[in-house]
């Protein structure tokens, strides 16, 4: 509690509750300046009453409560007029009977400061250091970090803008001395770095590892976490590494010292000169004894834990991590979500009596069908989407009435028509506009079903309540809607290409290879992920005549999206995907 904030009572009664971060509450039964009041008007009255009663020999007693009652009567005067500096609240502090109540919320973000608050964190090795669990997503950890900016007051994220996928992630919290390392690929917790052990508390098995009582001595560590093998010395940062499974501590050992353990085990418990080395740096990690090659657990072991410390806040149980997403243009999407505490979900087979209908409650993975899937499918198979949302305009709808056969059109707006030009002079008769825009009125307007958790948008028909388009998400830094979605791991997955070539009959095939390995990864950049597409396979669209332009998508001025704008690529295999300027696909859209 700061000293501003601090109010001192008169009398051992008073009573002062006090929270110095959120809420502070004060209470007491009597004020100062009430004390005064009821003084002075007892003093006045009694000494009115001797000089009135009493005979002249009273009089000096009488005179003198009299005195005294205005003394204090000015006092509580002076009192009431600087009641405001004298609580120091801003606030004008007003009585009400005996009792007084005092209500100040502060927020920590107009702390003088400018320092965040002192977390305590309970390490967990291979699992997690305080709120931060090792393999969530980037998505959840930076929306728990926006719902508590108090303390976290200051939120840097560093990143490859030319392979944002390729290299990791470190969100780094400079008021709080922390760096959380996420895999660039799937954008999930592998490694949290403590690297200013003064701004945190540590606390491990209920005990102390790091206070403002306890330094973490090498003494200590060992002590706190028992015996280990002896670990590294780094010779070129002058580091000695001791680590646990799942958990890592680094100790600067002096210049003076580095010969002891340069070609030695022994663990630099004490220095010749009697001190001990105090840790720099704790890392919690999952995987291998050193945290640079800190692996991703299992999504299935994640979601078993977070169910079991109830964490799961949204989405349909069992529906909330999805593995991966298996993309079919033209056909839908087939998400695999493995289950808790189990091994991965198997791939989907494919099977002529399952590929086309959707899957059971109790089924690993949920197939979501174009031109066949309904808003009922989609309650009872992944709940209740995040937001709905009325599609009332299209904007790309003037792209697809240029060169476009009927099927093509089908195919592409859901079976939707398209409008005719009424004419194409400008002296169009109002009664037409007016007939036109009753039957546009008239349109059933589509809708979609965002699931922001796994990265999915899907469009219904407004007219056939059936799935009409699919987005799928990347989640990529340096785009307009990072964030808004969490990652969809998605994969494309084309059908192959049966040849009758009698030419081909002497090659070997492996028919039992899995369909999977056929797949192509979302993170590749658009070149790579072009060469492996099998652009021939329906409508010739090798043929340079058929290629369409890309396709400038901006989104707001500069101001309002500062990356830029991206570019929109697709052919009549019903795949239409957003590129970056890095060549990142941020966006795929099925339809």
């Amino acid at each position: 509690m700061t000293e501003a904030n601090m109010v001192r009572g008169h009398r051992k009664q008073s009573v002062m509750l006090t929270d110095t971060e959120l809420l502070e509450m004060r209470a007491r039964q009597r004020t100062f300046e009430g004390a005064y009041w009821r003084t002075a008007i007892m003093a006045v009255s009694t000494g009115l009453l001797i000089l009135k009663v009493f005979t002249k020999e009273f009089y000096k007693i009488g005179i003198t409560f009299f005195v005294f009652g205005l003394v204090m009567l000015g006092i509580a005067v002076l009192r009431r007029r600087t009641a405001g500096d004298v609580f120091d609240l801003s606030i004008p502090f007003q009585t009400s009977g005996n009792w007084v109540l005092l209500t100040t919320i502060e927020s920590p973000k107009h702390d003088d400061t400018g320092t965040a608050k002192r977390l305590e964190l309970s390490i967990s090795p291979a699992s997690s250091l305080g709120p931060f669990r090792i393999g969530t997503s980037i998505w959840e950890i930076i929306n728990f970090l926006r719902e508590r900016s108090s303390f976290f007051p200051q939120v840097e994220l560093k990143y490859s803008q030319e392979d944002p996928l390729g290299v990791d992630f470190i969100i780094d919290l400079p008021q709080n001395g922390l760096n959380l390392r996420c895999d660039g690929t799937f954008q999930r917790l592998r490694c949290i770095e403590c690297y200013d052990i003064s701004k945190v508390k540590l606390m491990y098995q209920n005990n102390d590892v790091s206070s403002n009582r306890t330094i973490p001595t090498f003494l200590l560590i060992y002590k706190s976490f028992g015996p280990t093998y002896p670990g590294e010395f780094d010779a070129a940062e002058s580091v000695y590494t001791l680590s646990y499974p799942g958990l890592s501590f680094t100790f600067p050992i002096p210049s003076r010292h580095q010969e002891l353990y340069s070609s030695s085990t022994e663990l630099p418990l004490e220095f010749p000169d009697g001190t001990t080395p105090i840790a720099s740096h704790i890392f919690v990690y999952n995987g291998s004894q050193n945290w640079r090659q800190a692996t991703l657990p299992p999504l299935s072991k994640y979601i078993g834990e977070t169910n079991a410390a109830a964490q799961g806040r949204y989405g349909k149980k069992g529906r909330r991590e999805v593995d991966r997403v298996i993309a079919e243009p033209t056909v839908g999407v087939t998400l695999h979500f493995p289950m808790g505490g189990a091994a991965t979900a198997t791939p989907d087979t494919h099977s002529e009596d399952s590929s086309f209908s959707n899957s059971t409650s109790n089924s690993t993975s949920v197939r979501i069908l174009l031109r066949s899937t309904t808003p009922q499918d989609l309650l009872s198979d992944l709940g209740k989407p995040s937001c709905i949302f009325y599609k009332e305009e299209d904007k790309m709808r003037i792209h697809s009435v240029l060169g476009d056969n009927p099927t093509d059109k089908s195919n592409r707006n859901g079976g939707e028509e398209e409008h005719e030009a009424t004419s194409d002079s400008e002296n169009v008769v109002s009664d037409e506009n007016a007939v036109d825009k009753g039957i546009a009125a008239a349109q059933p307007t589509d809708y979609f079903f965002n699931y922001f958790y796994l990265g999915i948008d899907i469009l219904f028909d407004g007219g056939l309540h059936v799935c009409k388009k699919i987005v799928l998400h990347g989640n990529i830094p340096c785009h307009f809607d990072f964030q808004r979605y969490k990652r969809c791991p998605f994969a494309l997955r084309f059908p192959q290409k049966q040849s009758n070539n009698s030419k081909d009959e002497e090659i070997l095939v492996d028919v039992d290879s899995s369909p999977s390995s056929n797949d192509i990864p979302g993170t590749l950049k658009i070149q790579a992920l072009k060469k492996r597409i099998p652009w021939s396979l329906n409508n010739g669209v090798n043929d340079e005549s058929k290629k369409q332009k890309p396709v400038i998508l901006t989104r707001g001025s500069s101001e309002q999206n500062p990356f830029g704008s991206s570019y929109l690529t697709g052919y009549d295999e019903g795949i239409v995907m957003e590129v970056m300027k890095n060549g990142c696909i941020p966006t795929l859209v099925l339809f």
